[in-house]
Formats: structure tokens, sequence, C-alpha cells
């Protein structure tokens, strides 16, 4: 049986993922299936509230010993020259990086802009490859981490890049569906939640649709559910594990955590954004979850 772990959420094959889990289910999966980690860079800020916030910096082992000698090199192979080089690679690629490092990358465009850009890795080559991108300016110092990666073969890279490339279709796919439930959940109906899925659902997308709002209540939520507001208090914590306010924070602060990786918001402005209404509090908040500020948080996201 397949089990995969998302924050809040825990299921199984037997609980298949509502709409607002697929991001994190369909991602899991693929590194199941392939050994591989997913890192994602979220250039338009619309995945923070559905991933976990982790899933956005290279956390690899390999990857941050390199990190810690030439995070420069790291920002300008990553950054600066990928996503200028991605256009001619609309179909994805796999290379080696700076550092030694045999990594998938795929881009997600939307509406003709670059949105997305899914990583898988790391490996290290194995035999001669007819197609591997590699970076001349290879760092010294990196051949240890990269001697202790598991080897992969050109046929088998062919095959992970088209995974990868099955991954986008299924984000994409979710992303057209997911437009459209949260334009239709500002005022939800109470079709379908009567049992506990149908309710869990309907707790998920009014959250996701409501949180930046920071008018949003446990009453909204309980008018939603035609339910009082201590039946709906009990319900959230059976179905989630933590209570409403919880909940409400955890994908506020995710939506914190996406504004300052991919805007130039002020801090206030990520604050009130992401549906916090007092900036304390929010300082708080944000210093519990991540361990650190929202400033500092920019600015190790963007070294």
């Amino acid at each position: 049986m397949l089990g995969l772990n998302h924050g809040f959420f825990c299921y199984t094959v037997m609980h298949q993922p509502s709409v607002m889990e697929v991001p994190e289910w369909a991602i899991q999966v693929f590194e199941k299936q392939k050994d591989l980690r997913v890192v994602v860079h979220d250039l338009t800020a619309t995945l923070g509230p559905f991933l976990q916030p982790e899933r956005f910096k290279h956390r690899a082992p390999c990857c941050i010993a390199v990190k810690a000698r030439h995070d420069w090199a790291c920002v300008d192979f990553e950054v600066t020259r990928l996503r200028a080089e991605l256009p001619d690679f609309p179909e994805g690629r796999y290379h080696r990086c700076h550092a030694g490092f045999m990594e998938w990358v795929v881009p997600v465009f939307i509406k003709g802009r670059l949105a997305w850009i899914l990583f898988a890795g790391q490996r290290r080559a194995a035999g001669d490859y007819r197609h591997l991108f590699r970076d001349v300016r290879t760092t010294s110092g990196t051949g240890v981490q990269a001697k202790a990666l598991r080897e992969t073969g050109e046929t088998d890279a062919e095959v992970i890049l088209e995974s990868l490339r099955q991954l986008r279709s299924r984000l994409l796919e979710w992303h057209g569906q997911v437009a459209v439930l949260l334009k239709n959940t500002r005022q939800p109906e109470a079709g379908g939640a009567e049992d506990m899925a149908g309710r869990r659902r309907l707790i998920q997308n009014f959250l996701h649709a409501s949180h930046t709002e920071s008018a949003t209540s446990l009453e909204d939520l309980a008018k939603a559910l035609h339910l009082g507001e201590s039946r709906t208090s009990h319900l959230v914590k059976e179905l989630f594990g933590c209570s409403y306010v919880e909940l409400l924070t955890e994908l506020r602060l995710r939506t914190a955590a996406s504004l300052l990786r991919a805007s130039e918001l002020s801090v206030t402005e990520v604050c009130l954004n992401s549906g916090f209404s007092d900036l304390s509090h929010f300082h708080r908040c944000f210093q519990k979850r991540f361990a650190t500020t929202p400033l500092k948080y920019r600015r190790m996201s963007n070294a």
C-alpha cells in the first residue's frame, strides 16, 4: 500500500487526495517511483498554499555541502543562467550542474509565461551521453559528493525526464481545475458535504479560497457547512488533527513564504496579502514556523 505524507494530511491509496492535495500527492508519487527529490521554483507565487514550504529549497545533503562553499555558483547556474536558457528547452533537459551533480529540469509555462520550474535530482551520469548538458564552469572540490551519488545511464535518464514531463502535465491539469473550483467556492453549497470525505473537501476548498482574507472566521466556515460553530470546530479537529486556527494559520504562512520568495512586496505587504491583520502576530507565527524572521527567510531564499 502506498502511504504518503503531506503536512496536515496523511493518506494512502485507500484515501485518494482531494483536489487541494493533488500537487503534493503527485510529486510524492514521482519521488517514490524514481527515488529522486523534487524541488519547485515557483516564479508566480501560486503553489505556496498547496505545497510544504520545504519543497521550494534544494536541501539534499550534497547540495547543502556545495552551497556552503560555492553558493554564488548555485545561484548563477540555477537562477541566472537556467531561467534564461529554459525557453530553448520547453520539454526540459537533464544536465550536470557546476558541482558535477546530474539533475532533471522541466519548465512549466502558463499563458506563455514561465510559472514554475520542476527539478528532480541528484544522480551521477554513467557512461557516454549524447544529450547531457554540462556546465563548463564546474567548481573544484566537489568530486567527493558526486561520487557518492547513484549512477544513471542515458536510457534511464530519458525515462526520468519523460516522467517529470508527465508530472508537469498533471500539475497543469490540476491548475485548470483548481482555478475554476476556487472561483466557485466563494459561495459554498451544502451538496457533497453530507459524508466526512465531502466535508473534508469543502473545508479545504473554503480555506484555500478565503484564507488570504483577514475577516475569514470559523463562523463563516460553519455557515458553509450548515453546522454550528462548536460542531464545526470539533469536525476540523477530527478530520485534520489540528484546530481551525492552526489549519488557517498554516495556509497563511505558506502563502507568506511563497510571496517572500517570489515577490518584491515589503514584509508588511506580505503580511496583509497572506491574511494576517497584525504585523507583530505575523512575525511571531512566522518565527515559530520557520525558526527565522520573514526578512531573513527572504534573504536565505534569494541567496
